[in-house]
């Protein structure tokens, strides 16, 4: 039987010169063992720690696209919020900026009493009369939706856009309607032409502005989508 306490491998050390003795060194195979043992623990550890790096990384890396992602949808959803809040806020608004249907002198005002000169009676005057020729061009004083074209008794050929903030536009005593009901027209689009159709005595534009169902003054309402205060005095001309 070999003997137990004899290394599986010895070293010989031979020294530089003649003067010292030849050294020998035993080792024994559970060292080889253990070595063998401690590098593969080593390896191991090794091999286990990077891989966990590796996925701390994999992790931070999915944990930052999924907070761009819910960052990126998140601004969506507020641009999103923000036009609709706008867009809502457009509706609500009355048109700003509105045009005059006609250029054209006034030559009735709106008045709560105004003697008719067809009818002979003193009644409101729910609107402005503007007086122009026969063919004159009218225009949308803001973009809108046509409600109505068609004819009524008193008022001959009228045309109704309805804009933005529950505002209504009406036009009387058309020669002509140049849109139809469901259209879309845009500001300054002509949409009709000065008549004298109905209760009329000459060619004008009876010109009505309606704020909800009820009529207003048209100058004072296109002043205001002006921010111009019509009760302002005016300054005195210098000579």
């Amino acid at each position: 039987m070999p003997n137990v306490g004899t290394p599986a491998w010895t070293l010989i050390i031979v020294p530089p010169n003649g003067k010292s003795s030849t050294k020998r060194v035993g080792f024994k195979m559970r060292w080889f063992r253990l070595a063998g043992m401690l590098l593969l623990t080593v390896a191991t550890l090794s091999w286990i720690w990077v891989a966990a790096e590796d996925r701390v990384r994999e992790s931070i890396v999915e944990r930052l696209v999924a907070e761009q992602q819910t960052t990126l949808a998140l601004r969506d959803t507020l641009q999103s919020m923000r036009s609709a809040s706008l867009a809502e806020r457009i509706r609500n608004s009355p048109p700003a900026d509105m045009l005059m249907p006609v250029h054209a002198e006034v030559t009735s005002s709106f008045s709560r009493s105004r003697f008719h000169p067809i009818l002979q009676i003193f009644r409101a005057h729910k609107g402005i009369d503007l007086g122009a020729p026969m063919g004159t061009r009218i225009q949308a004083p803001a973009p809108g939706r046509v409600i109505s074209a068609g004819w009524n008794i008193g008022y001959g050929l009228v045309i109704e856009v309805a804009h933005t903030g529950g505002v209504v536009t009406r036009f009387a005593h058309c020669k002509t309607a140049l849109v139809k009901a469901g259209d879309r027209v845009e500001k300054g689009q002509a949409i009709g032409l000065v008549g004298k159709s109905g209760l009329a005595t000459a060619p004008h534009l009876h010109f009505e502005i309606l704020l909800k169902g009820t009529q207003v003054d048209p100058l004072k309402f296109i002043a205001q989508s002006h921010n111009i205060d019509l009760s302002a005095p005016v300054p005195a001309a210098h000579p």
